[in-house]
């Protein structure tokens, strides 16, 4: 029997529109060689038309071929209820929270995630939260060099498996790409549903990142200027820093008169 590796890696941690979405995937070792034959890298890797189409071929291929794979989704509205509550809370620790809950759940002996802060901090967090769902996990720590953190955690059962915390580990190791191609795929059929949900042009989202170079991002945001002023979308992070929307949220209130004569005139 081949090998088991696991990958954990996260897409539209950066957003303004839609969800964070984190994934973990198991492959064996030949599935994993196999894709990285047939063009397997990081997802922000792949552009153009041509790069896209590439990258949701391997994302469909990945999720044929795992052995177990774990998909959370984080909608918009839980980041800014998470982040109201700083500095006891943030999108680190949010993060990191969810990232434990699927490694505990992966059952292969080794699980690499791509650092979404300093690895030691990372690994510090997770060693908590890990703590936190099974009291009698057993942690053994190992030395932190170039970049990665690693710890082995030992289960009530005596599972044991390796944990690897990386930078950019979505370019190193090919498990993490993996997750990594799949995230960015959920996540773009995540803003597609939303469109649809709510009625919207397609793909009027775009990426869902904050680019004011995004023609189809900035459309939206001029379209649905009072809708995003009201907190009316919950598919907005509306925590997020960003000028220009922050400039609606924080732009005063039209008065009725305003707004009768925007009305009249279709606007």
């Amino acid at each position: 029997m081949h090998l088991m590796v696991s990958g954990i890696d996260e897409a539209g941690r950066g957003s303004v529109f839609g969800p964070l979405i984190i994934v973990g995937v198991t492959l064996d070792q030949k599935s994993l060689n196999s894709l990285v034959k047939n063009g397997l890298k990081d997802s922000k890797l792949f552009s153009g038309s041509r790069g896209q189409k590439k990258r949701t071929e391997l994302a469909l291929k990945i999720q044929e071929l795992a052995m177990e794979s774990r998909i959370i989704e984080i909608p918009a509205f839980i980041i800014d209820r998470t982040l109201d509550n700083r500095p006891a809370d943030n999108l680190n620790l949010l993060e990191i929270r969810n990232i434990g809950q699927i490694v505990y759940e992966l059952t292969s002996k080794e699980i690499t995630i791509d650092s979404i802060s300093k690895p030691q901090y990372f690994k510090k967090q997770l060693i908590k939260h890990l703590n936190g769902l099974e009291k009698s996990l057993t942690i053994n720590m190992e030395l932190y060099k170039l970049g990665v953190s690693s710890f082995i955690i030992r289960g009530a059962s005596s599972d044991i498996k390796r944990i690897v915390i990386s930078e950019k580990a979505d370019r190193k190791y090919p498990i993490v790409s993996a997750a990594s191609c799949v995230a960015k795929y959920i996540r773009d059929k995540k803003l597609r549903e939303i469109e649809n949900e709510w009625a919207l042009p397609p793909f009027c989202l775009g990426q869902g990142y904050p680019n004011e170079k995004d023609s189809k991002v900035m459309n939206f945001l001029q379209k649905y200027h009072d809708d995003i002023k009201n907190h009316y979308f919950p598919f907005i992070r509306y925590s997020w820093s960003w000028l220009p929307l922050q400039k609606i949220i924080r732009a005063p209130l039209k008065t009725l008169e305003e707004f009768l004569e925007d009305q009249k005139n279709g606007s």
